[in-house]
């Protein structure tokens, strides 16, 4: 005999199980969604500070104290001007290692292994200029500068020049730097005065100034690598006379040629070492030129008797007598008041003759 199933009991335990999977369901969905951004997430690394780096890499930790990243935070100056400025939390992202915008804490002080090679053991190596650039423009456009110095410097990147872990650069000197990729012009800047003296290619080269937060000036870091120096930098030469082919480096050379040679030039290129600087001269003073080489002293093989010796390329007198008068300015001349007044009436009485002939022809 079948029992009588009670199916109002059945339905109410139907229904209570639909209720408590419903309910387990929106709990599930609920801790999914509100953990989807950690469910999902790589894992993270922590920050572990230069010591952990320095348990396998001692040659780079070697290296690495020696640059001034071990003391962005820590320097003097930086934290004089950081505390007058207001100690703005900006400055630290990238002053320090980690630098959380939102809790405004860091990880370490000091650009340190991990700010570059990721936290932990993430080890990323990431040589391009953009990731120097991060922290090198701003007030330091050093990152801006290179970008906008031409092809040929913006194939090289930062590490090119400049040792990633201790920031110096590769081949000790400015000159020995440069001269990896311009070693012609190099070599002809050794064989001029400059290179008898040393000086570097970043004295013409590179101008810097240093920035100036107070007034919020940026700095220039010289990485454009224009040529921009005036020569009077270095060499006190008051150009008379011949001040008339230029200003600045623009006079010096229109005689000189180019900037690493040094050579004296002529408009059509023809180069001749100092000591022959008559065919240069000749270019503008020809009346001069015809009459040395008609004269006692001329004769464009007469190595004895040449402008120079005589004159001051820079400041051209004898015995503080000026032997290159300036033209005089050329102006129309202008009839007097007198030839004017004769012209006008000479004009009217052939004029009024005229007429009187007509009139008495008729």
């Amino acid at each position: 005999m079948s029992k009588k199933v009670d199916t109002k009991n059945l339905k109410s335990t139907i229904n209570e199980r639909k209720l408590f999977f419903i309910l387990l369901l929106a709990i599930v969905a609920f801790v999914t969604f509100t953990h989807l951004n950690t469910l999902f997430a790589e894992p993270q690394e922590e920050y572990k500070g230069s010591g952990y780096c320095a348990n396998c890499h001692v040659s780079e930790m070697e290296h690495y104290v020696e640059s001034p990243h071990t003391m962005a935070f820590s320097n003097p100056e930086f934290q004089k001007v950081w505390k007058d400025l207001g100690s703005d939390a900006e400055c630290l992202e990238c002053h320090t290692t980690g630098y959380d915008q939102d809790t405004k804490t860091y990880a370490s002080p000091e650009i340190t292994c991990e700010a570059c090679h990721g936290p932990g053991d993430t080890m990323t190596r990431d040589p391009s200029p953009e990731l120097c650039g991060k922290c090198h423009s701003g007030p330091y456009p050093t990152y801006d500068e290179w970008s906008n110095s031409g092809p040929s410097h913006g194939a090289a990147g930062c590490i090119t020049c400049h040792d990633e872990h201790t920031s110096e650069l590769r081949y000790g000197t400015p000159t020995a730097t440069c001269g990896e990729c311009h070693d012609s012009h190099v070599t002809e800047v050794s064989l001029t005065t400059h290179g008898e003296n040393d000086v570097e290619c970043i004295e013409c080269h590179m101008k810097i100034v240093p920035a100036d937060f107070y007034s919020g000036q940026r700095a220039q870091t010289g990485h454009g690598f224009e040529f921009i120096q005036d020569c009077s930098t270095c060499h006190n030469r008051q150009l008379q006379k011949h001040d008339v082919l230029g200003e600045k480096a623009g006079a010096c050379l229109s005689c000189h040629g180019d900037i690493h040679e040094l050579k004296l030039k002529l408009v059509n290129g023809d180069v001749y070492p100092l000591e022959e600087p008559v065919k240069l001269c000749a270019q503008c003073h020809n009346e001069r030129y015809t009459a040395w080489v008609e004269g006692t002293h001329g004769s464009p093989d007469n190595k004895e008797a040449i402008c120079t010796e005589c004159h001051n390329p820079h400041n051209p007198v004898i015995n503080k007598i000026s032997t290159l008068d300036p033209i005089p300015a050329r102006e129309s001349a202008k009839p007097s008041s007198w030839f004017a007044k004769m012209t006008l009436i000479v004009l009217l009485e052939i004029f009024g003759f005229g007429v009187w002939i007509n009139w008495r022809d008729k």
